[in-house]
């Protein structure tokens, strides 16, 4: 879904799928916040938490409303 619909935004070293995976936890009830699930699964990360609130600031219109 990512691939066929960004347009500015590309895959590289945290994947859009990371992100899917840590708002689910948010959005279960599993973590508190982005930050809480991040540090829970730390980790899996190679980038920083900075990095994951930048790709969540840059997710395209197009990409979110999937």
């Amino acid at each position: 879904m990512f691939a066929k619909t960004a347009k500015r935004q590309h895959p590289g070293e945290l994947l859009f799928s990371s992100i899917v995976n840590l708002l689910a936890l948010v959005a279960t009830g599993s973590r508190k916040s982005v930050n809480d699930a991040y540090k829970a699964k730390k980790n899996q990360f190679s980038v920083s938490v900075a990095s994951v609130y930048n790709k969540l600031n840059g997710v395209e219109t197009e990409v979110s409303a999937r």
